[in-house]
C-alpha cells in the first residue's frame, strides 16, 4: 500500500502514517506506566482510568517494523524524495489559502459531522462504555485534520466509523438484554437477509435509474462543445490557452494544454521549477487584481477559453478591443483569439 500510494498519489502518502501513530503512542505510554508501576517505592493499589483503556500489545513491535518498511517505500519512486517533501511544500505554498477544499471546516455547515460528534460524546459521557487510548488518539487526530482542512472529512468518516462501530458494539453489549447475540441472531435470520438484499437491490436500481437520466458531464460546468471546437479548428502545437481553474482537468482529459487545472499546488513556485507563481497569477487575473492583458503577454497566451459571465469576459466585451477576436461562444463559454499587436499597430499609425 505504501509503495502504491507513494507512486500514484504521493500528496497523501504522509497521511498514511497517521494510522500507525495512535497504536505506537499507546504502546509507549503503556510501557512507561508499566515501568513506573514496577519501580514505585510504595506499592499502592493502582486505580484504573475511568474512561480510557490502556493496553500494552506485544504485536505493536511488529507494527513499528512495518512502519519502518513503509517509510523506506517512499524512496522507491522515480521522483526521488518527492513523497517526503510534497506535503511540506504544499503547506509552504499559498494554494491551501485559496482552494475551498483546503480551508478549515465550519461545523455549523456540517450537521452530519456535528451530530456524529455529539452522539459519540454523549455515549462516552453518560454510559459505562470505555474507549481505548489508541482509539482516542485516532479520533482526536482525525478530528483535528478534518477541522483544519475540510477535505479530510472523508478520512474521518472512513476510519472513524470503525471506532464508532466498536463503541456502539460495547454499548449494545452492556445495555441490551442478550447483548450482541440478539442482534447477531436477528441479522443472521434468512428472512432478514432476504429483506436486506431486496432493499439494497431496490435502492441501487432506483439510484441507478436516477443517475441514468443525468448528464455524465455537465455542459454548464465543463466546456464540452467548446473543446470539440478547439480540437477541430485550433492548432494545439502553437496555441497557448488561458482557461479557468474549474475545468482545466476536462481540457486535459480531451488532450488540450492548459494554463491551470485543479492540481493547484503544481502551479506554485515550489513545484513548477520556475520563479513565476502561475497559481497566484491566475487568482489575481481572474479576480481583476491585476490587468489581465499583462498576464496574457507574460505567458504568451494566444487563446482564451472563459465563462461567459466571468469578470474578464465582461471587461473584454465592454472594451470592444480589437485584440480579442471571438471565434466561438455558447450559452456558458466563449473562446477568443488574442492578438496583442493589433491595437499597438493602430496606435503607431495614429502617432
Amino acid at each position: 500500500m505504501s509503495l502504491l500510494i507513494a507512486n500514484l498519489h504521493c500528496a497523501v502518502w504522509l497521511f498514511m502514517f497517521v494510522l500507525f501513530l495512535p497504536y505506537i503512542a499507546e504502546y509507549f505510554i503503556a510501557v512507561i506506566l508499566e515501568f513506573i508501576k514496577k519501580h514505585r517505592k510504595k506499592k499502592k493499589p493502582q486505580r484504573e482510568p475511568y474512561k480510557i483503556i490502556i493496553t500494552k500489545k506485544p504485536a505493536t513491535k511488529w507494527l513499528i517494523l512495518i512502519l519502518v518498511i513503509c517509510i523506506l517505500m517512499g524512496f522507491a519512486t522515480p521522483t526521488g524524495t518527492t513523497p517526503f517533501t510534497y506535503l511540506i511544500k504544499t503547506m509552504q505554498g499559498n494554494t491551501t489559502e485559496n482552494i475551498n477544499e483546503h480551508l478549515p471546516m465550519t461545523l455549523a455547515d456540517q450537521k452530519d459531522v456535528l451530530i456524529t460528534i455529539v452522539i459519540f460524546l454523549a455515549i462516552l459521557t453518560f454510559t459505562k462504555v470505555k474507549l481505548r487510548l489508541s482509539d482516542f488518539f485516532m479520533l482526536a487526530g482525525l478530528a483535528y485534520l478534518m477541522l483544519a482542512s475540510k477535505r479530510q472529512q472523508t478520512m474521518f468518516a472512513i476510519l472513524g466509523s470503525v471506532i464508532l462501530v466498536r463503541i456502539f458494539t460495547e454499548y449494545i453489549s452492556i445495555y441490551f438484554k442478550g447483548g450482541l447475540k440478539g442482534f447477531t441472531n436477528f441479522f443472521s435470520d434468512i428472512k432478514t437477509i432476504v429483506l436486506l438484499i431486496i432493499l439494497v437491490v431496490g435502492l441501487s436500481f432506483y439510484k441507478g435509474q436516477d443517475n441514468k437520466r443525468k448528464q455524465i458531464v455537465d455542459e454548464a460546468t465543463y466546456p464540452v462543445k467548446a473543446c470539440e471546437f478547439i480540437l477541430k479548428n485550433i492548432d494545439l502545437s502553437t496555441a497557448k490557452f488561458f482557461n479557468e481553474y474549474n475545468y482545466g482537468s476536462y481540457m486535459l482529459f480531451k488532450g488540450i494544454p492548459v494554463f491551470i487545472d485543479s492540481r493547484a499546488d503544481l502551479y506554485s513556485p515550489e513545484f513548477n521549477g520556475r520563479d513565476d507563481d502561475i497559481f497566484m497569477d491566475f487568482i489575481d487575473t481572474s479576480n481583476i487584481a491585476v490587468h489581465y492583458e499583462g498576464t496574457f503577454k507574460k505567458y504568451g497566451i494566444t487563446h482564451l477559453i472563459i465563462y461567459n459571465n466571468s469578470k474578464i469576459n465582461m471587461l473584454i466585451v465592454q472594451s470592444k478591443s480589437e485584440k480579442y477576436k471571438k471565434i466561438y461562444s455558447d450559452a456558458c463559454f466563449v473562446i477568443y483569439e488574442f492578438h496583442p499587436e493589433v491595437e499597438n499597430a493602430s496606435e503607431e499609425g495614429a502617432n
